[in-house]
């Protein structure tokens, strides 16, 4: 099977916790190991590119509240499987690709479950 893609949105969407635990979901599930994580935060006057995942957590409980916040995982190499979080103050927005089907797949499908618990979304069947 070549390379393929994945995506689902949410609109209405402020809840930016959840974008971590989703993303360490898809880290654990894919599994995504050896991993890429990178998370960029965009306030009004910064950029902020932080290294991980429990480093944006801790920005976040400091109290910032950021205009946009991206999260990307991704498995060594990059093009098996990677899974992408973009909130942009309105909606948040799930993507995966890669060419190894069944960790992108895995890696998806367990981002969007913690997502859909928080959203109380029951209309897919969970894996």
């Amino acid at each position: 099977m070549g390379t393929f893609a994945l995506s689902e949105r949410w609109n209405g969407w402020s809840n930016l916790d959840v974008m971590i635990e989703a993303a360490r979901a898809a880290i654990a599930a894919g599994p995504l190991d050896p991993v890429v994580c990178e998370v960029t935060l965009e306030s009004d006057d910064d950029t902020a590119r932080l290294p991980g995942l429990d480093e944006a957590e801790q920005l976040l409980r400091s109290g910032v509240e950021p205009l946009s916040m991206d999260i990307y995982v991704a498995h060594v190499p990059e093009s098996d499987a990677s899974v992408t979080l973009m909130y942009n103050g309105r909606w948040l927005r799930l993507d995966a690709s890669g060419g190894d089907w069944q960790r992108a797949r895995q890696a998806f499908d367990a981002a969007r479950v913690e997502i859909a618990v928080v959203a109380g979304i029951t209309t897919f069947k969970l894996p």
